[in-house]
């Protein structure tokens, strides 16, 4: 135990104080290297951004919106900077090869718009190893990975929350088939 603060040669607030500025400095050039403006709105059903690309998605429902007709519009930046808009039929997207932002408006009309979500869905972007919004990747193949990465680590509420994701979109899949 050490009571004057120096342990191993150091004093006690020196790795910590390293570590955070390390990680302030790698967060703030991560996000000045974009240059974009972010817009992100209250408005939308499911809103993120990613602060490494300086993309960003906005989830609506289209103004001729039905369950029959299941059309979303999704609005945002891509990576280099452009504002786009995008249609999304839901009912057409296969979650084995998509993009990030046809999954957005699939992950939003099957209700799963919960806080916790956003972060899923941003973990989900990663594991699946996305360069951008408008790469088609397997998301259903990066949410049992991450799954399993759940039950290995024994987080037993995030596995259960990725198996339900998993379960809704299959079940919407399923249904439109």
């Amino acid at each position: 135990m050490s009571v004057n603060g120096v342990v191993a040669g150091y004093p006690a607030w020196y790795e910590t104080r390293k570590a955070e500025s390390s990680t302030k400095g790698d967060f703030e050039a991560s996000v000045k290297t974009t240059g974009n403006v972010v817009h992100i709105t209250p408005d939308a059903l499911f809103s993120i951004y990613d602060a490494k690309t300086g993309e960003s998605a906005n989830v609506y429902r289209a103004d001729d919106y039905s369950e029959e007709n299941p059309i979303y519009l999704v609005k945002g930046m891509d990576k280099n900077g452009n504002e786009y808009e995008q249609t999304v039929d839901v009912s057409k997207v296969n979650p084995n090869s998509c993009s990030y932002t046809e999954m957005l408006a699939l992950n939003a009309h099957t209700g799963n718009k919960s806080d916790s979500n956003f972060l899923s869905m941003a973990i989900m972007k990663d594991k699946a190893g996305t360069a951008s919004y408008q790469d088609k990747v397997d998301y259903l193949s990066a949410a049992y990975a991450l799954m399993d990465n759940m039950k290995t680590l024994g987080s037993w509420d995030e596995y259960l929350r990725y198996g339900k994701w998993i379960n809704d979109i299959l079940t919407f899949c399923k249904s439109k088939s």
